[in-house]
């Protein structure tokens, strides 16, 4: 799922709502490097609280990235958790005119679509480390020949 119709919320009387959605989540560069979720999915749980017209949404999710280490190159698994909000007034993210042409919002949510792909996407950009490590304790390469110093903790170069 990549966009999520928030008209097909049926609130019937409640004031907040709870949804699971399979969210698809492209790889993507950071760093210069490509990254990338498990399965190119997470499962987001969106809770949908209703006043009036008004919906304030909250999104919530665990997933790894992996990747290269962004120090040795080798395969880099990282854990993250998120939790973002989301604003919709009278069917458009706050900040956003409902009679705009555009869809530069500042928020998810134009015309009651949520875009939950780029939600999901930030809301991962915004948890990821600094730097994406193999282990925290990584010496990275050689800046002379490249040799992985994790793998040869007395590397060095004699110099001439």
């Amino acid at each position: 799922m990549r966009r999520f119709d928030l008209r097909s919320l049926r609130f019937h009387g409640a004031s907040e709502l709870w949804q699971r959605l399979p969210v698809e989540v492209d790889p993507f560069v950071f760093g210069g490097l490509e990254y990338a979720v498990p399965g190119g999915t997470v499962d987001l749980d969106l809770t949908a609280a209703r006043v009036g017209d008004n919906l304030t949404l909250t999104a919530a999710f665990a997933t790894d990235v992996i990747g290269p280490c962004q120090r040795c190159l080798n395969d880099a698994d990282v854990r993250v958790e998120v939790c973002g909000v989301d604003y919709v007034r009278h069917g458009d993210s706050e900040g956003g005119d409902p009679d705009a042409e555009d869809d530069d919002a500042d928020g998810y949510a134009s015309r009651s679509i949520l875009d939950v792909e780029r939600w999901a996407r930030d809301l991962i950009a915004e948890a990821l480390p600094a730097k994406l490590l193999c282990r925290d304790d990584c010496r990275g390469l050689c800046p002379v020949c490249g040799a992985d110093l994790n793998e040869d903790r007395d590397h060095r170069h004699d110099e001439p």
